[in-house]
């Protein structure tokens, strides 16, 4: 009996040849994949030629003959392509692209393939800590071994090919599918950081960083902090403290400044949006707003 049709997904760097060998490989065994779905960070102008290369192989919607449909995800920052991967808040949109992209093709009762082989790391690490959300036991994860002379040989898709006799082959990968095991779990599993910052609730590391900013403040700071936290406006914080409203932003800078050092390797936009969002469930803990 043929296995039912499937996506082949596939994280790409600037290693075109791991995509096609590993659909080379599928194939041969018998898979019957009609879509291939590339994922790759707009970083490097490798990855741009790569995802070319790919696209070249199928041309009119074949490969070698047989109807396979080629797509490319670029990774998304809000409106622009996201180069790399350094935040939270990158990783949180590497993590929100695999998201939807495994929930849309599961929807559709897709059966999937997943390479993990190419591109940066965390993707790979993003994409099957994602798949864990999504994928059931007809999912397979896949690790491409190449030897180290045809990886050479291969490098920048120099050869996109290799011949059946040579030792390239498939690793089965592992992978837990929590969200199949246990369908309740699927809305927890799938909530990202934003959401649950939304729902008031809060993770340890936010709860270390909020009290390492709040114990450095004074008294009179603490207060114009849990005013804006709790959405008040310069002015009626101003009104509600009782005090001219260039003492509130000389309060706001040192707050800021203090916020600045905490969150530095985030790279976070330092502003009073930023305090609803992070302090509004540190302060509601400490029972103060």
């Amino acid at each position: 009996m043929k296995p039912d049709p499937s996506t082949l997904i596939a994280t790409l760097g600037g290693q075109p040849q791991v995509v096609t060998f590993t659909l080379d490989l599928l194939l041969a065994q018998g898979e019957q994949i009609q879509d291939v779905v590339i994922v790759y960070l707009a970083s490097s102008p490798r990855y741009y030629q790569a995802a070319r290369l790919l696209a070249g192989e199928f041309a009119g919607d074949k490969y070698k003959q047989r109807a396979i449909h080629f797509r490319s995800v670029p990774v998304q920052w809000g409106d622009k392509k996201l180069e790399e991967a350094r935040t939270r808040s990158e990783v949180e949109a590497v993590r929100a692209t695999f998201f939807h992209l495994f929930s849309n093709l599961k929807a559709q009762g897709q059966r999937l393939h997943l390479s993990v082989t190419g591109g940066r790391r965390i993707m790979s690490l993003l994409a099957l800590s994602t798949a864990m959300h999504h994928f059931t036991t007809e999912d397979q994860v896949w690790h491409l071994y190449t030897p180290d002379a045809i990886a050479e040989k291969a490098r920048d898709g120099a050869m996109l090919h290799v011949p059946p006799e040579e030792e390239v082959h498939l690793i089965s990968v592992p992978l837990v599918p929590w969200g199949s095991y246990l369908p309740g779990l699927r809305p927890i599993l799938g909530t990202s950081v934003q959401e649950i910052r939304a729902q008031g609730l809060q993770d340890s590391l936010e709860r270390d960083r909020c009290r390492q900013v709040w114990e450095k403040l004074t008294a009179r700071q603490q207060d114009v902090l849990a005013q804006l936290a709790n959405g008040r406006t310069r002015q009626h914080a101003a009104q509600h403290l009782a005090i001219a409203i260039t003492t509130l932003d000389s309060h706001k800078t040192e707050i800021f400044r203090h916020c600045q050092f905490v969150w530095q390797d985030e790279g976070a936009k330092i502003d009073i949006p930023f305090l609803r969002e992070r302090f509004k469930p540190f302060l509601l803990g400490l029972g103060v707003v």
